[in-house]
């Protein structure tokens, strides 16, 4: 036999019927919009250091749509500040595995340097800063204040002795070689595309 609020909830169902079924099917079932938005509001309250808020939104946008790349990378940078540090690095790791454009991917690589020197392994640490300059180079987004940081970046991590010294700007130059030199190689190939074009 049931009680008077299991009678009357059956009831409502019934009258509302098949849009209440689906919509509560539909709760929690999140889209890429709805992640974005989240994302929005998460980096939002992050700019303005309220951490646990930015995670709060970060975690939410990942329950809206788990493949949405750019809230891993954040909710790492939220454990950053945190100090859990080893938990940015797994959650970053898996940002990687989502789809990230550029951008993304390049500050991804800035934010693991900074986990792995807090977690005292300063070869990784310098494997990502590398990584993240040669990124910021090649897309044109190193500014001077991006260099200045990335030069002491490297120059406070405590690699092990006898460990080659690694040059920022050395670092800069190589990348800037091969930025010019691919795109040499594109003019070239578009050239010889628009010969045979003309034939």
């Amino acid at each position: 036999m049931m009680n008077n609020s299991s009678a009357r909830l059956i009831k409502t169902v019934k009258l509302m019927g098949a849009p209440l079924i689906l919509a509560i099917l539909l709760t929690g079932c999140g889209t890429k919009e709805e992640a974005a938005g989240l994302h929005q509001t998460g980096t939002v309250a992050f700019m303005l250091n309220c951490d646990e808020s930015a995670a709060t939104y970060f975690k939410k946008a990942l329950d809206a749509n788990p493949e949405f790349g750019p809230s891993y990378i954040m909710l790492g940078d939220c454990y950053l500040r945190e100090g859990k540090n080893q938990e940015a690095v797994d959650i970053i790791l898996k940002g990687f595995e989502m789809n990230l454009d550029e951008g993304q991917e390049r500050l991804a690589h800035r934010k693991l340097a900074r986990a792995y020197k807090e977690l005292g392994q300063p070869e990784k640490a310098l494997e990502h800063i590398t990584i993240y300059t040669r990124m910021s180079v090649y897309q044109e987004k190193f500014s001077p204040q991006k260099l200045n940081d990335t030069e002491r970046f490297v120059a406070e991590l405590p690699l092990p002795e006898g460990h080659e010294v690694v040059s920022v700007s050395k670092i800069m130059e190589d990348t800037i070689k091969a930025r010019e030199s691919s795109k040499t190689a594109k003019d070239n190939e578009s050239s010889l595309l628009d010969m045979f074009d003309i034939m």
